[in-house]
Parts: structure tokens; C-alpha cells; sequence
């Protein structure tokens, strides 16, 4: 079933890019193309791999507005099952429940802020103004996107534990109800 959605967007590209070039032009995508809401379809390394940090299967949620502001949500699978407590927790907490609440952070990844066009290198730039590590606030993150119909891919290049590698990540546009 992944595989042959994956044949699925591979063919709907390849016939985005056969149209535009019997037109005699590239597909380009426009500032408007990214505006609206976003669901996470898979996220890739290298075109093969789960992505480490992830995993196979997550989710998430991006938001671009015409004001020019975005927000990002992914969790990753197996998230543990956390009860959410009446009260902020106290510093003497027992390291069990330490560790629990490192998992649910580990699994999930926010930020928000700015974002930016270039559409002639068709990259995206997100300015984070925020995020769920405050390490990440005024961090900036372009990435090549294209859109091709409900469809949006993000690229970039990441070197992970030293190993250089292509990270990409798979939209679909959310229809209004």
C-alpha cells in the first residue's frame, strides 16, 4: 500500500512536469500555492529510510497564512500514553515520571513564526519565532518546496550523525468542510 502511493505521486509529478513541458514552461510554484492548511503525509531520508527522529507513520499539522505567519506541529509514532496532570508538576518528581515526560517531548516537535518565498529557487523559509525547544526560537529553516495539485513536498539537505542526507517531507492540502 506506502509503495504503490508512492508510484502515485511519483506518476501525478511526472505528469505535472510532462503538461508544463509540453507547454514549452517548468512547473513553478507561487507564494499563494503554499497558503491553507497542510497534513503531514510521510516524512523521508534519502528516499528510502524512515526518518530517525520521527519514525515511521507520524503526523502533523502546517498552517501558512497570507499575513505571512506559520505554524508547525509533527508527532512521531508510538507516542506513550501520558496523563495530563491538574497542576505543573513539582521539581521532586520521581524519575520514572521524568522519564515518561522525556518520551512525550522526544516524540513531538512544534514551532512557529514568520515565513518567507524566493520563487525563483522555489524555496520556503521559516523563521521560527518560537518553539517547543526555546534553543529553536529565531532559527531559520529554508527548504525547496513544490506544489503540484493538493500535493507539497519540502527537500533539504541535513548532515545527521555526520552523514550527509536529502530530508523530505510530503503534504496534503486540507479541504475546508
Amino acid at each position: 500500500m506506502i509503495l504503490s502511493r508512492k508510484y502515485a505521486l511519483l506518476i501525478a509529478s511526472l505528469a505535472v512536469v510532462s503538461v508544463c513541458a509540453a507547454e514549452g514552461r517548468a512547473p513553478r510554484t507561487s507564494r499563494q500555492d503554499l497558503i491553507g492548511a497542510w497534513r503531514l503525509v510521510s516524512i523521508e531520508v534519502d528516499g528510502r529510510e524512515v526518518d530517525p527522529f520521527y519514525g515511521n507513520g507520524s503526523r502533523g499539522l502546517l498552517i501558512y497564512d497570507a499575513s505571512g505567519w506559520f505554524s508547525v506541529q509533527i508527532e512521531g509514532t508510538g507516542r506513550p500514553n501520558l496523563q495530563v496532570p491538574s497542576a505543573r508538576p513539582s521539581k521532586d518528581e520521581s524519575e520514572s515520571a521524568m522519564r515518561a515526560e522525556t518520551a512525550v517531548l522526544d516524540s513531538y516537535y512544534a514551532y512557529y513564526g514568520t515565513w518567507s518565498f524566493d520563487a525563483a529557487t522555489s524555496t520556503v523559509t521559516h523563521h521560527a519565532k518560537g518553539a517547543l525547544y526555546p534553543s529553536e526560537d529565531e532559527a531559520t529553516y529554508p527548504q525547496h518546496v513544490q506544489v503540484a495539485g493538493k500535493r507539497m513536498t519540502f527537500s533539504r539537505s541535513q548532515t545527521i550523525a555526520g552523514h550527509a542526507s536529502v530530508q523530505t517531507k510530503q503534504w496534503v492540502r486540507i479541504s475546508a468542510r
